[in-house]
């Protein structure tokens, strides 16, 4: 049994250990990863730049079996081949019916696009809305997304995108590009770097892997005499969290645990053998989660909560650590299961959607340079979101079982108290983090209380929960009416934290919004709906004729 206990450590060791001892052997492809570049207003490592830009031009991580950097560094080094080579995605019908583009293809060239000549009359078109800040809809949104990839791809080509040129002014300043090295009137110190800068870009065309390790180390120590520049080990940090992902780590092994405690037969307060290999695979998972977090923390430098996509992964986070915390008080199993499985849905859209959930680092906006504010007031609020979250799995359940199993009511009434915990939690969240919010408001903007989206949103989540929790003191809701209303109460959560940021995007909140998810979001609001309609319909079906009149 100890030895079971303690899997969840062995496990995230190991796979921690596996990332950093990756990182050991050191080969030209890692001396280019490091190298530090300025980009998005903050210096990260070529790997990262590289990920962002691979991600955004062709809409996937890696494209054709090539690393990222390998593809940036490719393209840059080869501009004519470059031009050439259908690398730009862009996948809406309409716009390539009306830009005489085949409707088959997903990915197109440089050279088409920017020979387009509607595409270029379209150009000018929002060039002029944006001067006369005018908003842009429908396709013209959807082109001026073409035109960046389009603008992206220009400045990999010319070198514009390498910012990574040190400023001797110091690391916050300006730095150079690749670009900048080729003007003639460089000083005579800065010859040097451009010779090794044009030496690495004849070993890539080259593809000899010898010459590009050699040239890739001059360039570095050629570019590091010009400035000051990062420590190597920040900049290894990035990497080692980029190709660790332990976030996907984390849903696997949450996956795992989450299928064998769903197997496991287990009594109440009772903890099996199989109860407690689930228990240490979620724990590693859990390990995991937060080895992910404190990298990035490390990284930004500040709470990983500004983006949906941090959201998301720290709601998941939440909603696992409230079951564990639960799980041990009072040994159910279902926190777990209910936990876990929200937490995977969240971890699993966060790893497979990132046009939506964008998982880059990037600055943080001056509304929300305070970090005391933003730790204290927005870690409340989504802490809310992930007490409900685990609400919503045990309400799920709690469903399942009023429809399918009304027999056993024990196991009801034992998930009826689960959930009710959960629904305190995180009704005492979210009320404190509305309130503190409003703390915020009156400290960045002058006013407590606004009427923002994103204000009013938050207090109608809240008040939905708080109708459901006076609904059972009163008495006007039993164990099947406060599963199901959890269930749609959800449902203002889900406005409040994705549709004020995603669909409505308006409010002085802008420094969240998105686009993007809206079909999955809408697929999932039905089944939800239809879901509780069909428990609905089967528990009155079980309910004796006097009791489906109350």
């Amino acid at each position: 049994m100890k030895n079971l206990s303690i899997i969840s450590c062995l496990v995230t060791l190991l796979l921690m250990s596996g990332a950093c001892l990756a990182q050991s052997e050191l080969n030209s492809k890692e001396v280019l990863q490091t190298m530090p570049v300025q980009s998005g207003g903050r210096l990260k490592p070529l790997d990262t730049l590289a990920r962002e830009t691979v991600r955004l031009v062709t809409g996937k991580a890696t494209f054709e079996k090539r690393d990222s950097v390998e593809n940036l560094l490719a393209w840059w080094a080869n501009p004519e081949k470059t031009a050439q080579a259908p690398i730009i995605e862009f996948r809406d019908l309409a716009v390539k019916k009306e830009l005489g583009l085949d409707e088959d293809k997903r990915w197109f060239s440089y050279q088409e696009l920017a020979q387009n000549q509607r595409l270029n009359q379209w150009q000018e078109e929002i060039h002029q809305h944006l001067q006369n800040e005018e908003e842009l809809h429908g396709d013209e949104e959807k082109v001026q997304q073409l035109l960046v990839k389009v603008n992206v791809v220009r400045q990999i080509m010319d070198g514009n995108v390498f910012q990574a040129v040190p400023n001797p002014g110091g690391l916050k300043e300006d730095w150079g590009s690749f670009a900048d090295l080729n003007h003639d009137e460089i000083l005579p110190v800065v010859e040097p770097v451009r010779e090794a800068v044009d030496k690495l870009r004849e070993a890539i065309q080259s593809n000899d892997q010898q010459k590009i390790g050699q040239a890739a180390a001059e360039a570095r120590r050629q570019l590091a005499s010009l400035g000051p520049v990062p420590e190597e080990q920040v900049m290894a940090r990035e990497v080692r969290y980029n190709s660790s992902h332990p976030f996907r780590k984390a849903w696997i092994l949450y996956l795992l645990g989450l299928g064998v405690l769903t197997f496991v037969k287990t009594g109440e307060g009772q903890r099996s053998t199989g109860y407690w290999a689930g228990f240490s695979l979620i724990s590693a998972g859990f390990l995991m989660h937060i080895y992910g977090f404190a990298l990035r923390c490390l990284i930004a430098g500040r709470p990983p909560v500004t983006n949906m996509y941090e959201s998301v992964i720290w709601v998941a986070f939440g909603a696992v650590l409230f079951a564990l915390i639960f799980e041990v008080i009072h040994p159910k199993r279902y926190y777990l299961i209910a936990a876990t499985a929200g937490a995977i849905v969240c971890l699993v859209l966060a790893d497979t959607l990132p046009t939506v959930l964008d998982p880059s680092i990037h600055p943080l906006t001056p509304v929300l340079r305070s970090n005391f504010w933003l730790t204290i007031h927005v870690l409340s609020i989504t802490l809310g979101y992930a007490a409900f979250l685990l609400a919503l799995g045990l309400g799920h359940i709690v469903l399942w079982k009023c429809a399918l199993h009304p027999a056993q009511e024990q196991a009801i009434s034992s998930l009826h108290d689960a959930l009710y915990r959960a629904l305190q939690v995180g009704v005492l969240l979210l009320a404190a983090g509305t309130i503190l919010g409003g703390v915020w408001a009156n400290y960045s903007w002058g006013r407590f209380w606004g009427w923002d989206p994103k204000e009013v949103w938050a207090l109608i989540a809240l008040l939905g929960y708080l109708a459901i929790l006076h609904g059972r003191y009163a008495g006007w809701l039993r164990k099947f009416g406060i599963a199901a209303w959890s269930v749609i109460a959800f449902l203002g959560v889900v406005m409040a934290w994705y549709g004020v940021n995603y669909v409505l995007g308006a409010g002085l909140h802008s420094y969240g919004f998105g686009t993007g998810g809206g079909k999955y979001v809408a697929v999932y609001v039905i089944i939800e709906v239809i879901y509780v309609l069909w428990a609905t319909a089967k528990h009155k079906g079980h309910l004796r004729p006097a009791e489906s009149k109350r």
